[in-house]
C-alpha cells in the first residue's frame, strides 16, 4: 500500500505544468513543484512543456536540399508555380487545449502551416513573392496560421515563420534565370542610355546657348556698326 501510494508522486519543472487525469477525465492543473495525485487506475498525469520552442518544417525536411514537392509547390495570383520552403516555430499557451482539444495538434500545426501559406501566396503575384514580398508573406502566413489554430482552440501559439527559399519550381530554373538575365540586361543597356542622354543632351544645350549668345552678340555689332555708318 505505501508503495502504491508513493507511485503517485511527481514532479513538474518550472517550465512545466501537470495535467491531472481521474479515470481519464481532465481532473486539474498543477503548477511546478513536487506534487501528488491518487495513484493509477484512480488518477494519472501528464506533464505538458511551455517553455520549449518547437519547430515544423514546411517543403524540406532538415535541409534546403530535401525537399517534399507536394508541400512546397504552390500557385501565385497570376497562375505561376513557385515553389515555397519555410520554418514555423511555436509555444504552447493552454496545456489543457493542448491535451484534450485536438488529438493530434502538432500534424495541426503543419496542417496550419500549409492552408496559410496557400491562402497567402494565391494572392500575391509572382514577383511579389519571389522577390520583395518575404517579409509581408510571412507575417500574413502567421497571421492567417494563428486564426486557424486559435478557431480549433490547439492551445498553440506561433512564435515565427521563416522563410528559407522561395523560387521557380527545379524544372523551370534554367528557363526562368535565362529571363531573369534578359530582364537585368534590358534594365542595363536602358541605364546606359539614360546615362548617354543625360551627357549628351547637356552637352547640346550648353553648345545651342553659347550659338545663340555669339549670334545675339554679332547682331548687336553688325547693327551698331550699321548705325555708326549711317550717322
Amino acid at each position: 500500500a505505501v508503495v502504491w501510494l508513493a507511485s503517485g508522486f511527481y514532479t513538474v519543472d518550472a517550465s512545466e505544468r501537470g495535467i491531472v487525469l481521474q479515470f481519464g477525465r481532465f481532473k486539474e492543473a498543477t503548477d511546478p513543484g513536487l506534487r501528488w495525485r491518487l495513484p493509477w487506475p484512480i488518477q494519472s498525469n501528464e506533464v505538458v512543456n511551455l517553455s520549449g520552442v518547437r519547430t515544423v518544417e514546411i517543403g524540406y525536411r532538415g535541409s534546403e536540399k530535401n525537399k517534399v514537392p507536394k508541400e512546397a509547390l504552390m500557385l501565385t495570383d497570376d497562375e505561376n508555380i513557385v515553389s515555397v520552403e519555410f520554418a514555423v516555430q511555436y509555444l504552447l499557451k493552454d496545456p489543457m487545449n493542448y491535451v484534450f482539444k485536438n488529438r493530434y495538434p502538432d500534424d495541426t500545426v503543419m496542417q496550419a502551416a500549409e492552408t496559410a501559406i496557400r491562402e497567402v501566396v494565391g494572392k500575391n503575384k509572382m514577383d511579389f513573392v519571389l522577390y520583395e514580398g518575404r517579409d509581408v508573406i510571412a507575417a500574413n502566413t502567421q497571421k492567417v496560421m494563428q486564426d486557424i489554430l486559435d478557431h480549433y482552440e490547439t492551445g498553440i501559439q506561433i512564435r515565427s515563420v521563416t522563410m528559407q527559399s522561395i523560387q521557380p519550381p527545379e524544372q523551370v530554373q534554367a528557363a526562368f534565370d535565362d529571363a531573369v538575365k534578359a530582364g537585368q540586361d534590358r534594365e542595363r543597356q536602358k541605364n546606359e542610355g539614360q546615362a548617354y542622354a543625360n551627357d549628351v543632351v547637356p552637352r547640346a544645350r550648353g553648345g545651342a546657348s553659347r550659338l545663340e549668345q555669339e549670334a545675339a552678340g554679332y547682331k548687336s555689332r553688325i547693327i551698331a556698326t550699321a548705325e555708326g555708318d549711317a550717322s
